[in-house]
């Protein structure tokens, strides 16, 4: 058997049957509102309160703050040099980029002495075309040997010496120099 309503339309349920109503205990909507009402409330209160305190804290903060120092610099203006460096990667580079400028090109140091510097790159080509300049004249076999003392060897390699110089006479006794022994 299907249900009727008043009007006689079947399958309509009844609004005020037991089966089909819930229960009015189980949830109540108006508590519901009321506590999100209140946690609104609470949120908006709690704002106020904070926005409130951070002024009072921060009022504080700037009475507390140290006087400026009558040396300071003004605001705008730069310390004198040398400053802090900010960006020490830009800094190195502009620096290697200041070094290498005049490796790498030509112009002169002296122009009066007739001084002037060539591109490493340059100056290696020009160097192979016309070589190391040589010695003219006598050259000492002693020189750049670094040798500390005259004769001596290093690690069994021999330096040559210079010829030594024939002693001097010694001094005969009795006075033929016209020295007095001591006594």
């Amino acid at each position: 058997m299907t249900s009727t309503d008043p009007h006689g339309h079947p399958g309509a349920a009844d609004p005020h049957d037991e089966v089909l109503d819930h229960e009015h205990s189980d949830v109540d909507i108006r508590s519901i509102l009321s506590f999100g009402a209140g946690l609104v409330a609470v949120v908006v209160v709690s704002a106020v309160i904070v926005r409130i305190l951070f002024g009072v804290l921060a009022r504080h903060v700037e009475a507390r703050d140290p006087a400026i120092s009558p040396v300071a610099i003004p605001a705008g203006r730069q310390p004198p040099e040398p400053n802090l460096l900010t960006n020490e990667p830009g800094n190195l580079a502009t620096y290697e980029t200041q070094q290498t400028k005049p490796l790498e090109s030509s112009g002169w140091v002296l122009q009066q002495s007739g001084v002037a510097r060539v591109p490493i790159a340059e100056a290696k080509k020009l160097l192979l075309q016309r070589g190391l300049p040589a010695r003219t004249g006598a050259v000492d076999p002693l020189e750049g040997t670094h040798a500390y003392a005259m004769g001596e060897s290093s690690g069994g390699r021999t330096i040559p010496a210079k010829p030594a110089a024939a002693p001097a006479p010694p001094p005969e006794a009795g006075g033929a120099t016209g020295t007095t022994p001591i006594k």
